[in-house]
């Protein structure tokens, strides 16, 4: 779609965003293009693609269930950029996971609040997705409980406030 790729290579980011989510709308096959862009094999495009597909995603959670697996797939390949990892973990927030994607998504989001290289947006939203999914599997809860008493004087405000939130 070369009208989506000349907007999301337009050089000012914020704006080039909220174009690209006006673009979409509510058309689902726009959305559908879009998350094609994220997964595909231009990185500078999946880059640029990911930060507007989540906020889609976040006012359309539904439309992103069918693409679970292919972004699951995508932010687990080496050297993904940390705008797609960040994009995705953060839509999962929103979404009513899958739960057969249930074990996947938990074991990504615990290596990231585990890795100390990772960056701190990728890391809070994950703590928000444990979260989550500790609802349904409250069993999880001493181990994320321990990583956050062993990480939290290392990390960042965001992390900190997100980890006091779990912790209540």
């Amino acid at each position: 779609m070369p009208q989506l790729e000349e907007m999301l290579m337009s050089q000012r980011y914020m704006h080039q965003a909220q174009q690209v989510m006006a673009w979409v709308g509510h058309d689902k096959r726009r959305f559908d293009a879009l998350v094609q862009l994220v997964t595909g094999d231009d990185k500078k495009l999946a880059q640029k693609a990911a930060w507007p597909m989540s906020y889609v995603a976040e006012a359309h959670p539904a439309w992103v269930i069918r693409h679970l697996p292919s972004l699951l797939a995508t932010i687990k390949i080496p050297g993904v950029h940390t705008a797609v990892v960040r994009s995705v973990v953060r839509l999962l927030q929103f979404v009513d996971i899958p739960e057969d994607l249930h074990g996947d998504v938990m074991d990504s989001c615990f290596r990231y609040i585990e890795d100390i290289r990772e960056k701190p947006a990728v890391k809070a939203f994950a703590l928000t997705v444990l979260h989550k999914l500790s609802q349904t599997y409250p069993e999880i809860l001493p181990e994320i409980r321990a990583i956050i008493a062993s990480r939290i004087e290392h990390e960042t405000p965001a992390f900190r406030t997100r980890a006091r939130v779990f912790l209540r």
